[in-house]
């Protein structure tokens, strides 16, 4: 019941907003409509968020409670694997922004304007290759985290989805289960992937091959 009229004051908000930009003309209309347009936007957040489940989705699922129900250590395992997730998917946005700040950077560096014309070109291209380098290797650890986040998550998911598989069909043991959906070849270690360097190196070497 909150949650419905948190998203009715919330739809009604969106459409004041409209109105408001769209409609009125009259500068003290339009800010009685702003003032109550902001009260039932806060009025709807409150109604709709789920302030209880925030701390175990975010950095706190009460791993050190007891276990008291298969449904309950279920739980538990599930807010494991949404923990992980929100950590990976913060991660992947936060590799996103960096690749738009480098970007950004490299297309308008950071010069001062007491740099005169002759050393423009030779700080402009040192700014650049820096920018450059530091954003390769950046986004190269960040996206490893980020896939390295994402199969724990589902490591995660798969033990949880074994144990309730097991209560639908208990005639299936729950070692094979557990095998099926996590078997022993689902490595949640991080890969090992070549770096640039090694990849420049070994780009060298097969051209001195020839």
């Amino acid at each position: 019941m909150k949650k419905t009229i948190g998203l009715i004051l919330l739809g009604v908000s969106v459409i004041a907003i409209l109105t408001n930009y769209y409609l009125l003309t009259d500068d003290h209309q339009s800010k009685i409509l702003s003032y109550f347009t902001f009260i039932g936007i806060i009025a709807g957040l409150l109604l709709v968020i789920p302030f209880g489940m925030i701390p175990l989705i975010i950095y706190d699922n009460h791993e050190y409670d007891a276990n008291l129900s298969i449904e309950s250590l279920v739980e538990k395992i599930r807010y494991r694997a949404v923990l992980f997730n929100n950590i990976s998917v913060t991660i992947f946005f936060f590799t996103i922004l960096i690749i738009l700040v480098s970007f950004y950077l490299l297309v308008f560096p950071p010069i001062a304007a007491s740099v005169n014309d002759q050393n423009y070109l030779s700080t402009s291209l040192t700014i650049r290759i820096g920018s450059s380098v530091l954003l390769v290797f950046l986004v190269q650890i960040l996206f490893r985290v980020f896939k390295y986040l994402l199969r724990v998550a589902a490591f995660y998911n798969a033990k949880a989805d074994a144990i309730e598989f097991n209560k639908f069909k208990p005639e299936i043991e729950l070692d094979k289960l557990m095998e099926l959906f996590t078997p022993d070849k689902y490595d949640i270690s991080d890969l090992q992937q070549p770096s640039v360097s090694d990849n420049f190196i070994e780009m060298i070497k097969a051209k001195l091959a020839k």
